[in-house]
């Protein structure tokens, strides 16, 4: 289960060295065997001419990926490590005051792909600025939590939303009642 694991967090951390080690592997089987029988393609067969150049490209794109694994590339977003843990570990970890605003949302629409608009989770927690609520809004969407659309915009032109759970979270909510 370990192996699986770590194979698939490989295969999304390093999506483009994954597919140059496929590719090179298949090069090397393809020019070191005379045909190479896999479930999709049945019977794959290399031509003896060109068994030594693809000996050499499966040997490139395996030291392309060795490459790319230790030199990733420029601009890669590092996910951070709040969004690697789960929505119970996330959820934990919100302040009391985030965990107040993401339970009055889950009370108002569980059951239901209901939105809430912002103006009433303001009038909700009136103790506290529309600003404030609103960044822990975006607090509570960006760690995924809650989905938003626009609303249309205040008397001062500001943007106004409304909100409801995400899908994955109603999904993952929904496993543990």
């Amino acid at each position: 289960m370990k192996v699986l694991e770590s194979t698939q967090e490989f295969i999304e951390r390093h999506p483009l060295s994954f597919l140059f080690f496929i590719l090179g592997t298949l090069l090397i089987l393809l020019g070191v065997t005379d045909k190479l029988n896999l479930p999709v393609f049945k019977q794959i067969v290399s031509n003896g001419d060109y068994r030594l150049a693809s000996l050499v490209l499966g040997v490139i794109f395996l030291l392309v990926t060795i490459f790319l694994y230790y030199l990733p590339p420029q601009g890669t977003a590092v996910i951070p490590k709040e969004l690697k843990k789960t929505f119970y570990e996330r959820e934990n970890s919100l302040s009391p005051t985030q965990q107040q605003i993401l339970n009055f949302i889950k009370r108002r629409n569980r059951n239901s792909n209901s939105s809430i608009q912002q103006e009433i989770l303001e009038q909700e927690f009136k103790g506290r600025s529309g600003a404030e609520i609103f960044f822990r809004l975006e607090q509570l969407y960006l760690l995924g939590f809650l989905e938003k659309q626009e609303n249309g915009t205040s008397s001062n032109g500001i943007p106004r939303f409304i909100y409801r759970l995400s899908s994955k979270y109603r999904k993952e909510i929904g496993k543990r009642d």
